[in-house]
């Protein structure tokens, strides 16, 4: 929620069947002299004034397509029944209608017939849930390619992987909730259908609850962008500010777009849809190439390599050192990698004050090398017993474990693996 001098902007989302909720929001809005000027998707935009009693009328018009703008002749013609039986048109999104009265008594209801009523509803809703689940698909499917379908568990170290994680699972769970009871209302409203009963859409408690996971959504990634943008450098800042500017103007466009009258309207959206989700990727790769592509971006973690060449008494060559460090919350992830004079080194080290993480990091390596062909097994040493070597069949990786770390190193040159492991022990681990 937000408040600039008379105005209120307040975010409420609901699904069609849950219209009454809304409607009750609205009313409890004015009594506090807070009066609906406008909504935008779930945005609800109020104007302050004196309180006063209204009364709401939330309106689903199945018959408005979602590419239609708005002042359509259908609802044109509607808007017109609906001011002679007593009710005053506020605002319309997609397909919401929203009408009101100073009436204390409402003589013509806008909803007469039970069962079309029942059905519009329906109708509208279900596409709702069916763009939001395809919406909610693409983005798990993302997550998972980026975190549990990885190759390793490195996305703990990362605060933005988290975060998102987490962004994402709280939106499911949210579109979950509303699938379920979206087939609790449908069974029930056929059920009082056939007894000759009124339908009842009143979910109150669910909206509320579903208001919670996305208030708590907003917090996290207002937390999130913070946390960027005190840790990040002032480069990648800027290019997350470009992209929170493209999603406002992409809004802005196609919104603008829906609401002019133009020949094929429905080719003209989907094209500006495809040209800004090109933009959005290109911004998003421009970020992500630049902050793994920049070997400078972490020089002030410099003294947070757990190993390097002078490790192994050389030096490197040529300004070849490149190291990226990673932390979060649960876990730190450290690359190296440098060339020497007498060697190359290079390896991945994961740190976690809790032994979960360490565990699923090294459960993911060990799992997604097989899936290459790729077996560990588990070398002899004279290491204290709570650290553990591996190294695959062909030699060229070891990995050392202890409960809170673990290192993944490959075979330096001219170091034998005795002196190797020695080494990567004394500097890591003890």
């Amino acid at each position: 929620m937000m408040v600039f001098g008379n105005k209120k902007w307040v975010i409420f989302n609901f699904l069609p069947y849950e219209y009454k909720s809304l409607e009750e929001y609205l009313e409890k809005m004015a009594l506090k002299g807070w009066f609906l000027e406008y909504i935008k998707g779930y945005c609800l935009k109020f104007t302050k004034s004196e309180a006063k009693r209204i009364k709401y009328s939330v309106d689903i018009m199945d018959s408005i397509s979602f590419f239609d703008g708005k002042d359509t002749d259908k609802a044109l013609e509607y808007r017109e029944y609906c001011k002679e039986a007593g009710w005053k048109f506020v605002c319309e999104s997609d397909k919401i209608q929203i009408y009101s009265s100073e009436l204390d008594d409402i003589k013509i209801d806008i909803h007469t017939d039970e069962t079309e009523k029942f059905n519009t509803i329906y109708k509208a809703s279900l596409k709702y849930i069916f763009l939001k689940l395809i919406t909610i698909i693409l983005l798990l499917y993302s997550q998972y390619i980026g975190t549990v379908g990885s190759y390793n568990g490195h996305f703990l170290a990362s605060s933005l992987s988290l975060s998102s994680l987490m962004f994402v699972s709280l939106l499911s769970i949210h579109e979950i909730i509303g699938l379920i009871i979206f087939f609790i209302f449908f069974i029930r409203g056929k059920i009082s259908l056939k007894k000759e009963e009124k339908v009842d859409y009143n979910f109150k408690d669910v909206v509320l609850f579903k208001r919670s996971i996305y208030k708590i959504a907003t917090i996290l990634a207002i937390i999130t962008f913070i946390y960027l943008s005190i840790e990040t450098d002032i480069f990648i800042l800027k290019l997350m500010i470009v992209i929170i500017s493209l999603i406002f103007v992409f809004n802005y466009i196609i919104n603008f777009i829906k609401n002019k009258n133009y020949k094929n309207k429905i080719i003209v959206i989907s094209v500006t849809y495809l040209m800004l989700t090109i933009l959005m990727i290109f911004a998003i790769t421009n970020i992500l190439f630049r902050n793994i592509g920049s070997s400078n971006g972490n020089e002030k973690n410099i003294d947070e390599v757990a190993l390097n060449l002078e490790d192994f008494n050389d030096i490197n060559k040529d300004d070849s050192e490149y190291f990226r460090v990673d932390k979060s919350p649960i876990a730190k992830y450290i690359f190296y990698s440098n060339e020497g004079n007498k060697m190359y080194l290079s390896y991945e080290f994961f740190e976690s004050k809790y032994k979960w993480p360490v565990k699923y990091n090294f459960n993911k390596e060990i799992n997604s090398s097989k899936e290459f062909g790729i077996s560990y097994i588990e070398k002899e040493t004279k290491l204290p017993q709570n650290i553990k070597v591996y190294v695959n069949e062909e030699r060229f990786k070891y990995i050392i474990i202890s409960e809170n770390r673990m290192i993944e190193i490959y075979e330096a040159d001219f170091v034998n693996e005795d002196e190797l492991i020695n080494i990567v022990y004394e500097k890591v681990f003890k």
